[in-house]
């Protein structure tokens, strides 16, 4: 499990420099929100995630590791795309949102839990 989310780290941290250069060259900087979520959440929560598995491997074997892994990799696709979305003025992107922060909320909390109880 860890290096699973260590390799899809790297595709939001490409994900997140690309955006930045967008929002250098267009001047655009309407999109720096979503860029911003893209390295915290996807690059640096993810990889640090992936670290913390690799570290500690019996984390990465239990059922909270895989469905927080999928909720995770499901959710901050679907924020990111809503955010986007609310950006454009989309009027069904707000409940996406709120959604895809619910969904990624969840998600953390099953790795805390994941910690705390096999982290002895």
């Amino acid at each position: 499990m860890g290096k699973q989310c260590l390799k899809i780290a790297t595709v939001y941290f490409a994900l997140g420099v690309l955006l930045s250069v967008i929002i250098g060259v267009s001047g655009d900087s309407s999109l720096s929100p979503i860029q911003s979520h893209i390295h915290l959440l996807g690059w640096t929560t993810l990889g640090l995630i992936g670290l913390i598995y690799v570290a500690f491997p019996a984390l990465s074997v239990t059922i909270l590791a895989r469905i927080h892994f999928w909720i995770h990799n499901i959710s901050l696709p679907m924020l990111i795309l809503a955010i986007i979305g609310k950006n454009y003025a989309i009027a069904e992107a707000g409940m996406w949102v709120d959604i895809g922060w619910v969904l990624l909320a969840t998600g953390v909390m099953l790795f805390m839990v994941n910690v705390w109880d096999r982290l002895r």
